[in-house]
């Protein structure tokens, strides 16, 4: 990593923070029937707009502060802000790409004095909650955010892709990361396609691993 510059991309829900935030909101506020859903959307059946729009439909509460209230429970690794801390002191870049909404992103990236690029699904508060994907690929609608297309974009000719995730919607763009950092599902995934990828369960541990990587390149 010292001869090609590392850029991060970085996923949010279960990834910067302890909780999926979006599945923590779902079940507190969702009726009956949105674990079909979600399986729909585990299976692909549905897309994650589909699913979001089937999903809220079912909410009890649509108003912004019904998204504060979760968004003030949720925390986030405590090792996080060293790894922003250490990425700026190198001139690393950052970016978040979540297949979340940006509402709570923001929310709770404000309230941690974060400030960082992010990429996310679109929330717009009425009468219901209504969601925009402006960073859906044309080719393939599965995902709202095409992390793959924005990690294609992002990086640089000159920086190695680092991706660092979680869940379902991480699936893809490990394929065109140089490095993945994974646990859960994605971790589970990786090893079924037989794609090298580091274990982790919190930022410190990447880091610990970013070093040994640098070490290993200057040998």
């Amino acid at each position: 990593m010292e001869k090609i510059k590392p850029v991060f991309f970085v996923d949010f829900d279960g990834t910067i923070t302890k909780q999926d935030v979006c599945e923590t909101i779902v079940k507190k506020f969702a009726g009956e029937g949105w674990e079909d859903i979600n399986k729909k959307w585990e299976s692909k059946e549905l897309s994650t707009i589909e699913c979001a729009r089937e999903t809220f439909k079912l909410f009890t509460r649509t108003d912004e502060e019904a998204f504060k209230e979760v968004a003030d429970t949720i925390q986030i690794d405590e090792s996080f802000q060293t790894f922003v801390s250490f990425c700026r002191e190198n001139d690393y870049n950052i970016y978040i790409l979540s297949d979340g909404y940006d509402y709570y992103i923001q929310y709770i990236l404000d309230r941690k004095g974060i400030s960082l690029p992010f990429y996310a699904n679109r929330l717009i508060f009425s009468s219901e909650i209504e969601v925009e994907a402006p960073y859906q690929a044309e080719d393939c609608q599965l995902c709202g955010v095409c992390k793959t297309a924005l990690m294609r974009k992002l990086k640089k000719n000159y920086e190695t892709a680092v991706y660092i995730g979680d869940g379902y919607s991480d699936f893809c763009p490990t394929k065109t990361a140089d490095y993945v950092f994974a646990k859960n599902k994605l971790y589970d995934y990786c090893l079924s396609i037989e794609r090298k990828v580091y274990l982790y369960e919190s930022f410190q541990d990447i880091l610990d691993q970013i070093h040994l990587i640098e070490k290993e390149v200057k040998a």
